[in-house]
């Protein structure tokens, strides 16, 4: 009896190690499926801003494509290419937290990017602030990106810090859960109108378990 009673103990043992191996490997494998489709979103979207910046500007490459001058040809599309730095920010930031704090988290979560409402109007790149939050969580996870002139240096260099930087997260952030969590009609939309937007937000979401991009405008009048 003590003899049938192990082996039952053991092949209950050996498919509970089988299953949880499986389980895993499918966490595992979602998780690369999300980071590659966070790769092709910010991408995507980071040559659209290029090619926006290169239709903007066609006189002017018109004319330095004329003069030959490959050293202004270069300077202007390093300008354009600032103009999208802020989806390489929201790319790895966004890919960071997937891979660590959100890795093996069955829980659903929001992960939203935005450009940063303390950003220099002056600098060609953009300043951008990226937070989450676990369903049913009050905690909010932040990565600010801000830049900050070097006296030494006699240069603007990116810092990164997780202070809360009073641009009303906590307001944003329940907005965009009532959106997704309970499909509450708010100022938020999927939708591009014909009317002035007030932040546009690129969030990578678990919803119900599964995985979300979508870009979000939200139409609130502040």
């Amino acid at each position: 009896m003590q003899i049938g009673n192990n082996r039952i103990f053991y092949v209950y043992f050996y498919f509970g190690i089988i299953s949880i191996a499986f389980l895993n490997s499918c966490k595992a494998q979602n998780n690369r499926t999300v980071l590659g489709k966070v790769d092709t979103y910010f991408e995507q979207l980071n040559r659209e801003s290029i090619q926006h910046c290169i239709y903007r500007e066609s006189d002017l490459f018109e004319v330095i494509k004329k003069k030959k001058n490959e050293e202004m040809y270069e300077d202007l599309m390093k300008t354009c290419e600032e103009e999208g730095s802020q989806y390489k920010l929201y790319k790895a930031d966004t890919k960071k937290l997937l891979s660590t704090i959100y890795k093996n988290e069955s829980s659903d979560f929001i992960i939203v990017n935005m450009v940063n409402p303390y950003r220099i109007i002056t600098l060609t790149s953009t300043s951008t602030l990226t937070f989450s939050r676990k369903k049913n969580d009050q905690k909010i996870q932040i990565i600010n990106n801000k830049y900050k002139f070097n006296q030494d240096k006699q240069k603007y260099e990116l810092v990164k810090d997780s202070l809360i930087t009073g641009s009303d997260v906590e307001q944003k952030i329940k907005l965009i859960e009532d959106y997704f969590y309970f499909n509450k009609g708010n100022s938020i939309s999927d939708k591009s109108k014909h009317q002035s937007v007030s932040e546009m937000y690129y969030v990578i979401a678990k919803i119900n378990g599964e995985y979300v991009i979508e870009t979000l405008y939200d139409y609130s009048k502040d």
